[in-house]
């Protein structure tokens, strides 16, 4: 019976079927957003990203970063356009993060493989920090990411220890935070705080592999990052890049700016995209004098599906056609817009 129920498992992922046998559901939290991310028993098929490259993830953690109430080291989770791969990444969500290592099949495909070869390139690539929502995780987004890294960038996701749902270091350990939701709203400054940290520390891990002889020397273009976020992610995006000139853009999925913007700002390009027109978003950075402002409402899209919750919510597997249009429409929005300000 075991044997039988393995080959019928690999069967339905190598004819990208669903099965549709739901045994456990997570329920993860992000900032009033709703995941439902599966145990075992349901093979949920993302897509495959978008562009002419096909992509791959390396995990790197930095070193450790922050005052000694709030040690930690920043797991980031790259997706790079590589050669052709053999070993599929599995898909890291909060709750195989919480029983990592013992957990390892959730049933999600990534369409992204493990350290395969970097593409062969003469030049080196523009680079996104990707900050996931609160109480999220790394690979959240690992559809738009990919999308992203396909078409010839280098996304760096970075995992925040303090307000996420739990995030993997490479050697296996993990970082739980148990603080209540409802706490860390109320202490969305402080978490800002932290948040642009764990930023400058996968920054300055990034820089430290473009100069390094590990393989990953004069990959990555420093002079070209830019910040995307979702939710929460896409709030402290938006307030790293008007601190911190390393950072050219921001990119906001779905984020209102939750917390005190009390710096000076600078006019960066910034492009909005929403479930609604943010009102206070748009008057906060109309009246800082952020005039390369661009705001998107797309319609019929709530707000947990700015993320992968576009293929797990129940309109994303009942109208697959749906999913895939608007996640890739999503995609070249943001590459398109990236390709913009870049130039």
């Amino acid at each position: 019976m075991i044997l039988l129920k393995q080959l019928l498992h690999a069967y339905i992922l190598e004819n990208m079927i669903f099965k549709f046998h739901i045994i456990e559901l997570y329920l993860v939290i992000n900032c009033g957003i709703v995941f439902f991310f599966i145990k075992e028993g349901l093979s949920v098929m993302f897509r495959e990203p978008i562009g002419n490259y096909y992509v791959s993830i390396k995990n790197v953690d930095t070193d450790e970063t922050g005052d000694i109430d709030h040690r930690r080291r920043v797991p980031i989770t790259i997706f790079y356009p590589s050669k052709a791969w053999e070993k599929e990444c599995p898909y890291k969500d909060g709750a195989y993060q919480k029983s990592a290592p013992h957990f390892v099949d959730n049933g999600v495909r990534t369409y992204c493989g493990i350290d395969a070869e970097f593409i062969n390139t003469e030049r080196s690539l523009p680079v996104v920090i990707y900050s996931h929502g609160l109480t999220g995780f790394e690979m959240e987004s690992t559809v738009l990411c990919a999308d992203i890294a396909s078409k010839g960038y280098i996304v760096a996701s970075v995992g925040h220890p303090y307000g996420s749902s739990a995030v993997t270091y490479t050697d296996g350990s993990t970082f739980i935070d148990d603080t209540p939701f409802e706490n860390l709203k109320k202490n969305l400054n402080a978490l800002e705080a932290l948040w642009y940290e764990d930023i400058l520390a996968a920054t300055k891990k990034l820089r430290e592999m473009n100069s390094s002889d590990s393989g990953w020397s004069g990959k990555l273009n420093m002079n070209s990052v830019g910040i995307l976020g979702v939710s929460f992610g896409g709030c402290c995006g938006i307030a790293a890049v008007l601190k911190d000139d390393t950072y050219k853009y921001a990119v906001n999925l779905d984020g209102s700016l939750l917390t005190e913007l009390d710096f000076i700002y600078k006019d960066k390009p910034i492009l909005i995209l929403c479930s609604r027109f943010n009102v206070m978003a748009y008057r906060k950075l109309s009246v800082a004098g952020c005039t390369s402002v661009e705001i998107e409402k797309i319609k019929k899209v709530t707000h947990w599906e700015y993320s992968d919750g576009i293929y797990l919510s129940d309109k994303g597997k009942s109208n697959r056609e749906w999913a895939d249009r608007v996640s890739k429409y999503r995609a070249e929005r943001i590459t398109d817009f990236i390709e913009k300000v870049s130039s």
